[in-house]
């Protein structure tokens, strides 16, 4: 095993932010920072959010800001929640499971009621809503005991046509680790600066695989609503979207072959993403009879604004010290960054509710979001020529439009309302692609108990799904496949003057 010294040049942040840093701009970033939900509260979330017509509740700040047109007082509201997310992986014909548990709080709500005293527009709403849209709390773990593959191959392919004195200066998070571990190591033909992994592709390996992530995604919303003859009702919002994601990803080989001198190598990445942006939503809602409703919105495209921060690290352990007695080795790559912006998909929801007078209602929404529209855009503020031009394209052939449905019913007696409901959205990618999984189906229930002037509900949800995707590059390994279950427990606390 040669003496490598690790090569470091003074000018490696600046270029490493500009170039290397792209990588972390994937489609799957894309449709992770878009794929959103309406959060709501206790009340809708026990209709699995099927509020687009009923309106007169927060959760209508993400799915008909007209829905603020029907309440008839001012109401103040607090969701507390509680969630348990469990993902159940299959990797190699070796199953695994992480679990993650927390307590957050899922809306806050103050909306303010002002009747008219004459004319054709009987009262005007107004206020501000925090919601939370999606969460980002996820520990996965996938395991494979016999995988005949290795992350290292990937970091040979990288590096081969790369001086091995420039490797660092031009893969620092990547195989320049690799080279800088012992991980990889030059070939014998120097000429064309070739390498080598020090566990051959198709030698058997234990991986252990880990994504510890957290964060969510929010709003903050403005919203006026008017009331037209108790008939027509018109909303708009203008929405400050938050973007808070961080994720530790560990992958950890051993090689089963014990002629091998490598035994262990783990590369582990940080990252962290943060940023905001804003949204339009325009709706409308008509009673077209006493019982039936109907409504329909447009929501614009989430406008963001993102940092990255990421770093890597590797770690190897070989089977023979050297002369030195040293059998471990480990490398850090310099701290990135790097700012860009994202256009999420523009949504359109209609929405249609029949109203059994006091006794009951069932309602329906349906939602369309075209994730062919997501586009990564080079940020203004930076002197730049990098156009996303490769991963927009990935983007536009990776993904389909999705057509979703929210189904729910309410039946009351007395004070007492009793909930159930049910909702469908189907996956992303074409079912072409080897990361196609399940659709997320939530269903719902829940129980509330409402006066005059107080309310107390709880909302159920069970929500499940499928996902595939790759630990490292999909030539080199198969897909893992992980099945997604989340418990979603929410108390709603609200009071009208």
């Amino acid at each position: 095993m040669e003496v490598k010294v690790p090569y470091r040049v003074a000018g490696l942040f600046m270029a490493y932010a500009m170039c290397v840093g792209l990588k972390a701009q994937s489609e799957e970033d894309a449709l992770r920072m878009s794929s959103l939900m309406p959060g709501g509260t206790a009340r809708s979330n026990g209709l699995a959010n099927a509020f687009g017509a009923l309106g007169a509740d927060p959760v209508g700040i993400n799915i008909n800001p007209a829905g603020f047109g029907i309440y008839r007082t001012s109401e103040i509201s607090m969701t507390p929640s509680f969630e348990v997310n469990d993902a159940q992986s299959d990797y190699y014909g070796t199953g695994a499971d992480g679990t993650q548990g927390r307590f957050f709080f899922n809306n806050f709500a103050l909306v303010l009621n002002t009747p008219s005293k004459s004319g054709s527009w009987r009262s005007g709403t107004f206020g501000v809503i925090y919601d939370r849209r999606q969460s980002q709390h996820w520990s996965q773990v996938a395991v494979g005991e016999q995988v005949p593959s290795t992350i290292l191959q990937g970091f040979v392919d990288e590096a081969n046509g790369t001086p091995s004195d420039s490797l660092f200066d031009a893969f620092p998070f990547t195989s320049g680790l690799a080279y800088d571990t012992y991980a990889i190591d030059p070939s014998a033909d120097t000429v064309f600066n070739t390498y080598n992994s020090q566990i051959p592709f198709g030698s058997n390996t234990r991986q252990v695989h880990t994504i510890e992530s957290s964060g969510a995604s929010s709003s903050t919303s403005f919203f006026y609503a008017g009331n037209y003859l108790d008939r027509l009702y018109v909303g708009m919002s203008i929405g400050i979207a938050g973007q808070r994601y961080k994720r530790t990803t560990t992958h950890s080989e051993t090689s089963l072959d014990e002629s091998l001198d490598l035994k262990e190598v783990t590369y582990k990445e940080d990252l962290t993403t943060t940023g905001n942006g804003i949204d339009v939503k325009l709706g409308v809602i008509g009673r077209v009879t006493e019982r039936f409703r109907v409504g329909a919105s447009f929501h614009s495209p989430q406008w963001l604004r993102l940092s990255d921060a990421y770093v890597t690290d590797m770690r190897t352990s070989f089977r023979t010290p050297d002369v030195n007695g040293q059998s471990g080795y480990s490398a850090t790559s310099p701290d990135g960054t790097f700012s860009y912006r994202l256009n999420t998909p523009w949504r359109a929801v209609i929405s249609a509710a029949y109203i059994a007078g006091e006794k009951g209602l069932v309602s329906v929404d349906y939602e369309y979001a075209d994730y062919r529209q997501m586009r990564f855009k080079p940020n203004d503020n930076l002197v730049d020529d990098y156009d996303f031009s490769a991963e927009n394209d990935v983007i536009s052939t990776s993904y389909r439009a999705v057509h979703s449905l929210r189904v729910g019913t309410e039946w009351r007696a007395g004070n007492w309302y009793y909930r159930v409901g049910w909702g469908v959205v189907p996956n992303a990618y074409v079912k072409d692609d080897a990361r196609h999984g399940l659709a997320l189906k939530t269903y719902a229930g829940g129980i509330g108990y409402r006066t005059d002037h107080v309310g107390v509900e709880l909302g159920l949800n069970y929500a499940q799904s499928g996902a595939n995707y790759f630990q490292y590059s999909p030539a080199l390994v198969d897909a893992t496949h992980e099945d997604r279950r989340s418990y979603r427990a929410m108390l709603t606390l609200s009071y009208r003057p």
